[in-house]
C-alpha cells in the first residue's frame, strides 16, 4: 500500500471521519443528523443576503427583498442538502465491510448521532470500540445540544458499546498506550492524558477528546478531536514545544478557536489542515489562524463538501472533492496529472 486515504464528511453540526486501512477500516465519530444549528444557519442567512441583495448602499424595493429571501432559503436549503449521511456513504463506499475500529473521540451528541442506526438497523459489525474513562451522563433534554435534536437512543446505544464484555471489545486508552493492530497501523495516542476529571459527571466532554497521530512513511496525520486550546497548551509544554513536523491537521473543535492553540500549530508546522465546520460565527472561527500557519492551506467542508485526501508514504498529500477533483492545488496541471498517474 503506498497511499493512505482519509474520508473527512460533510457532516454539518458534528464530526465523522473514514480512515481507509486495508483489512482494518476505522472510523472515527459519526454524524447523520444532517442539520445545521441555528447559530449556523443565521450566519449563512448572513452571508447569502448580502451576496443576493443587488445594492447593499440602497434600501432594497419590496420586490427585491422577496426575491433576496427566496434566493436565501433556497441557497440554505441547498447547503442542507449536500450534508453526506454517514450511513449511506459507508454503504457506498465500503459495502458490507465490518468497522474493525470505531472511534468515539469524546462523549458529545454531535459526535455520535446515527450510532443507534448504524448498529442496530444498519447493522455494521464493530469488532473494536474506543472510548475514554468519563462518568459524564446525559438525559433526553441533554440530547438537545445547540438548538440541534439529537436522539437519545443514540447516547443509549452508545453505553450499551462502551459496557460491552466481548462484543466489541472495548479499549479505554490514554496518551502513550501502545498495543497490536494500532500501533501497527502506526497510530499514536497524544491524548487524554489528563484523568483528574474521569469522576465528575458535570466534566467538560471536549477535555477527555482523543488525538491522534497517524504515521504513514513520513507522511504525519494529526487528529485533533475537541480537544480544547487550555489541554493543547498542556499538551505542547508536555512536549516541549517539540511536535513532529505533521503533513495533515485536522483542526480541533471544527476549528473554532476554543480548540485552536497558536503554539501547537505553530509547532506542528502543518502542510495543510482540515475544518470540518461546526459553528461559522467569526468570533469563533479561527480558521485564519490556521491558514496562516499551513503551507499549502486550510480548507473546510463547509466549502468543498466531502473531502477525501489521499496520503502518499513520502509525505505528499493530495486533496479531493467527492468529484475527484484536487482542491489543494487548483493550478494542478494536465501535464504534471500526466506525470503523476503512475503513483
Amino acid at each position: 500500500m503506498n497511499n493512505l486515504k482519509i474520508h473527512f464528511l460533510n457532516v454539518g453540526h458534528g464530526d465523522c471521519t473514514i480512515i481507509d486501512f486495508p483489512e482494518r477500516l476505522t472510523v472515527v465519530d459519526i454524524n447523520n443528523c444532517k442539520k445545521l444549528a441555528k447559530e449556523s444557519e443565521d450566519e449563512l442567512r448572513t452571508r447569502y443576503r448580502i451576496k443576493y441583495t443587488p445594492n447593499p448602499f440602497f434600501p432594497s424595493t419590496a420586490v427585491g427583498s422577496i426575491s433576496t429571501a427566496i434566493k436565501v432559503a433556497s441557497s440554505i436549503e441547498q447547503d442542507k442538502a449536500r450534508l453526506t449521511d454517514p450511513l449511506a456513504y459507508l454503504r457506498a463506499n465500503f459495502p458490507g465491510q465490518p468497522i474493525f475500529r470505531y472511534i468515539q473521540s469524546h462523549p458529545d451528541m454531535d459526535h455520535m448521532a446515527g450510532l443507534s442506526s448504524l448498529v442496530n438497523h444498519e447493522r455494521v459489525p464493530i469488532i473494536n470500540f474506543w472510548d475514554t474513562e468519563h462518568s459524564i451522563e446525559k438525559d433526553e433534554s441533554a440530547a438537545k445540544w445547540q438548538n440541534v435534536n439529537f436522539d437519545v437512543k443514540d447516547w443509549h446505544t452508545y453505553n450499551s458499546l462502551r459496557r460491552s464484555k466481548s462484543d466489541p471489545t472495548v479499549l479505554f486508552l490514554k496518551a502513550g498506550n501502545k498495543g497490536q493492530f494500532y500501533s501497527d497501523d502506526g497510530i499514536w495516542l497524544w491524548a487524554p492524558f489528563d484523568e483528574e476529571k474521569k469522576n465528575d459527571p458535570d466534566a467538560d466532554p471536549n477535555a477527555f477528546s482523543y488525538v491522534l497521530l497517524i504515521q504513514f512513511g513520513k507522511c504525519n496525520i494529526v487528529l485533533g478531536g475537541d480537544l480544547p486550546s487550555e489541554k493543547w497548551a498542556q499538551l505542547h509544554r508536555k512536549w516541549s514545544g517539540e511536535f513532529p513536523k505533521i503533513h495533515l491537521l485536522k483542526a480541533s473543535h471544527h476549528g473554532r478557536k476554543s480548540g485552536y492553540h497558536m503554539e501547537s500549530v505553530k509547532a506542528m508546522n502543518p502542510d495543510i489542515t482540515i475544518v470540518s465546520v461546526g459553528e461559522l460565527k467569526k468570533k469563533d472561527d479561527a480558521s485564519a489562524s490556521y491558514e496562516r500557519f499551513s503551507s499549502i492551506g486550510c480548507f473546510s467542508t463547509l466549502d468543498h463538501g466531502d473531502i477525501i485526501a489521499t496520503c502518499w508514504e513520502d509525505g505528499d498529500v493530495w486533496l479531493r472533492n467527492r468529484d475527484g477533483m484536487r482542491i489543494d492545488r487548483p493550478d494542478f496541471s494536465l501535464g504534471s496529472l500526466i506525470a503523476s498517474v503512475g503513483r
